[in-house]
């Protein structure tokens, strides 16, 4: 055999092994919702879904707590570079049922400074993800969500705090309620 076809049946095998090793199973498909594909859902269908979930987090039925959305849907990747923007009718049915009270961005890296948002008083903004489901359960999704304390201009400063949770949700009757917290992967 010629050094030549030596040479090519090795580097023929080593690219195959490349593209088995980089598609292979071990690797997720995503930080968030990983194995798991968007559902698409009316907005009246998404907000009793994300109220469910941040019912894990908080007790919603506290009058002093304030919560406003981030625009941006979180990205599938770790940390919050990227997102689509969460539908207009979306951010408008989380608004008319209370759930927030309005809109904030969170930025992107955190920094030593406390977000600061326009609104009447100090509390949390949200950053959700697409709900995720797997088909096989229609009753049943995963929705991640990163929150941050604000402050208001005119306020006293906020404490610098944020934190991700992801929760699997689920219908129970003709309510969503959160099941679980699900585990996030190392990013």
């Amino acid at each position: 055999m010629s050094d030549l076809v030596r040479c090519s049946a090795r580097l023929f095998v080593s690219v195959g092994l490349a593209i088995a090793a980089d598609c292979g199973p071990d690797k997720p498909s995503a930080y968030r919702g990983a194995g798991l594909q968007p559902v698409a859902l009316a907005p009246s269908d998404v907000v009793p879904i994300y109220r469910a979930a941040l019912a894990g987090s908080f007790n919603l039925d506290d009058p002093t707590l304030f919560i406003l959305a981030d625009p941006t849907y979180l990205p599938r990747d770790p940390g919050l570079s990227g997102g689509d923007s969460v539908p207009a009718q979306t951010l408008a049915a989380l608004r008319e049922t209370g759930l927030v009270k309005g809109v904030c961005t969170v930025p992107v890296r955190n920094t030593r400074e406390p977000l600061v948002c326009p609104a009447d008083r100090a509390g949390y903004v949200v950053r959700f993800s697409e709900p995720f489901g797997n088909g096989a359960k229609p009753d049943s999704v995963q929705v991640h969500l990163v929150i941050q304390q604000y402050a208001t201009p005119t306020g006293a400063r906020a404490e610098r705090l944020r934190f991700e949770r992801a929760y699997y949700v689920a219908r129970r009757g003709s309510a969503w309620r959160a099941v679980r917290e699900a585990r996030l992967p190392q990013p």
